[in-house]
């Protein structure tokens, strides 16, 4: 089986309020997309990878991985295209590439935002597809939850919620193609909008099996992600 792969990177991040989009921002001088992009690239099951990119950002990101992945850009295996307004118009954009591509059976999205994805999470993942499984990656919440009510300068704590069954959600996630594509087409004529494929594969009725995360496989979302 050869998947492929969709690294969401068409955002802004602007939680970070930094000059440029969190995901050129440097862990160890190099930049976060290209440290969420090296599992995929060292994979052999991985057949195709679209990266999302803003607009404005896509001509210096192609330069830079026909400097370090020539290779891989040549022979169409790894590409760069320009993600939209949405993250999930950006997904959607990418899955809809790789659909034409020979030999791609099923499509991951993970994102760019998560620079530390094991090679063991991306295998479990992989072999989910195989099987003709959708899938999602997540880790059993360990922190008590509380609900809350409120405005932003007062807020009450209502209850204690349990957590026996929760799970916070990460990437990657991803289906079969048929899948996958029969799920966007009907959200896009139904025009409903979804932060994340476990929210979709949901709503469109796709049952999806759940593989252990990672508390290294974080999300970087503020400045103090980048400290530890």
């Amino acid at each position: 089986m050869s998947v492929g792969i969709v690294l969401a990177a068409g955002g802004r991040g602007l939680r970070m309020g930094g000059p440029v989009p969190k995901q050129f921002l440097e862990i160890d001088g190099r930049p976060i997309y290209l440290r969420a992009l090296h599992p995929f690239l060292e994979h052999p099951e991985v057949g195709a990878i679209r990266v999302g990119m803003p607009e404005d950002y896509v001509a210096e990101v192609e330069r830079t991985l026909r400097e370090i992945f020539p290779g891989d850009v040549l022979s169409g295996r790894l590409s760069v295209f320009p993600g939209g307004r949405r993250r999930q118009d950006t997904v959607a954009k990418g899955v809809r590439l790789l659909q034409g591509t020979p030999g791609i059976s099923g499509v991951l999205v993970h994102d760019a935002a998560r620079p530390f994805l094991s090679s063991e999470i991306l295998d479990h993942t992989i072999r989910s597809l195989e099987k003709g499984q959708a899938v999602g990656v997540g880790v059993p919440v360990s922190d008590t939850l509380w609900r809350v009510s409120g405005g932003e300068k007062e807020v009450e704590v209502r209850e204690i919620v349990s957590r026996d069954a929760i799970v916070a959600a990460q990437t990657p996630q991803g289906a079969p193609m048929a899948l996958f594509i029969a799920a966007l087409d009907r959200a896009e004529r139904e025009d409903r909008e979804f932060t994340d494929e476990a929210s979709l594969f949901l709503w469109a009725g796709i049952p999806f099996v759940l593989v252990e995360g990672s508390n290294r496989n974080r999300k970087i979302t503020r400045p103090e992600d980048l400290s530890y």
